[in-house]
């Protein structure tokens, strides 16, 4: 059975608004973490992010996860972790361009110390370092 001109013509058209909609409409969803550094003189994290977007002033929020023991450990106290996700709230932006932005994290409210802070941004990227 063969399809008609008609047919073939719209499944051609269709294939290429599908491919000028990806074209058009890419966004930035690729935050990847640089460098990572824990400054003792500031107290605080220095989180090199790579990101992409129309813009070089994208925000970045803070989420701090709870603390928790980790088990395992057979001498001195048990070890701790905490989850720290640094979030782009410009995540829809238009992927015209990559920027690098370092963002400063106090560790003054970090519920627990010493402590292996969990770093995430999206999509699913992560780094981990301690913190004494």
């Amino acid at each position: 059975m063969y399809a008609s001109a008609w047919q073939r013509n719209r499944i051609s058209l269709l294939a290429i608004l599908l491919a000028l909609t990806i074209a058009t409409t890419t966004v930035a969803k690729a935050d990847t973490f640089g460098p990572v550094h824990y400054d003792p003189k500031n107290n605080q994290l220095l989180v090199t992010i790579h990101y992409r977007g129309t813009n070089p002033n994208h925000h970045f929020s803070i989420q701090w996860g709870r603390c928790r023991k980790l088990h395992g450990q057979l001498h001195g106290p048990a070890p701790r972790a905490i989850a720290l996700g640094i979030l782009d709230e410009q995540g829809n932006d238009a992927a015209k361009r990559r920027y690098t932005k370092l963002i400063k994290v106090p560790l003054a409210g970090m519920p627990c110390r010493p402590a292996t802070v969990n770093l995430w941004t999206s999509p699913n990227q992560t780094r981990s370092i301690t913190i004494p």
